[in-house]
C-alpha cells in the first residue's frame, strides 16, 4: 500500500497542473487510505473535489487491492445538471455509467455500472467509471492521467471563465 500511496502522491501532482481551469482545481487533494472495502484494503485520491450536502463535484482515483485502480467522475445536484448531458453526448469505451441508487459503489463490473450504449435511466446522482487492471501496474500513470485529461475536456473552461 505504500507504493500505490507513493504512486497516487505522484498522480496529485500530475492531476494539479492538468485541472488549473477546471472547477476547484485550486482545492488540495485528499488521501484516504481504507481497510476493508468488500473485505479488502483500499486507497482513494480525491482531486478536484467538492461535497456538499446537495451538490457534488469530484475526480476520484481508486485502488481495490487485488482488484485495479478505477478513476471516477461522481456529479450531483448543480454539476450533473451542467455537465452530464454533454458527457453522455461524447462518453464511449472504457467508461461505465452508474446506474444503482447506492452512489457509493466502487464495484464497476457489478450490476451497479453498464457500459456502451449508455440508454439506462440515470439516479439522481451521475458517475462514471474506467477501470485499469493490475496488470497494467507499469502503464497505470499514463492510463490514469489520460482519463484524468478526458474528464478535464468535459469539465474545463476557457482561461478566465469559472462558471460556478
Amino acid at each position: 500500500m505504500d507504493k500505490v500511496a507513493a504512486l497516487l502522491g505522484d498522480m496529485a501532482e500530475r492531476y494539479r497542473t492538468l485541472a488549473l481551469h477546471a472547477p476547484f482545481g485550486d482545492r488540495f487533494p485528499k488521501l484516504t487510505r481504507g481497510e476493508n472495502y468488500e473485505g479488502l484494503p483500499y486507497m482513494i485520491l480525491d482531486y478536484p473535489a467538492s461535497w456538499e450536502q446537495e451538490h457534488a463535484f469530484a475526480v476520484r482515483t481508486f485502488f481495490w487491492w487485488g482488484h485495479y485502480f478505477a478513476l471516477f467522475l461522481h456529479l450531483k445536484g448543480r454539476y450533473r445538471e451542467q455537465y452530464a448531458p454533454k458527457i453522455l453526448l461524447s462518453l464511449g469505451s472504457p467508461w461505465r455509467l452508474a446506474i444503482s441508487d447506492d452512489e457509493w459503489i466502487h464495484t464497476v463490473h457489478g450490476e451497479g455500472y453498464v457500459g456502451s450504449p449508455f440508454n439506462a435511466e440515470m439516479p439522481a446522482y451521475f458517475k462514471v467509471a474506467m477501470t485499469i487492471p493490475l496488470n497494467q501496474w507499469d502503464n497505470v500513470y499514463d492510463l490514469l492521467e489520460a482519463g484524468f485529461r478526458e474528464i478535464m475536456t468535459w469539465v474545463s473552461y476557457p482561461v478566465g471563465e469559472r462558471g460556478l
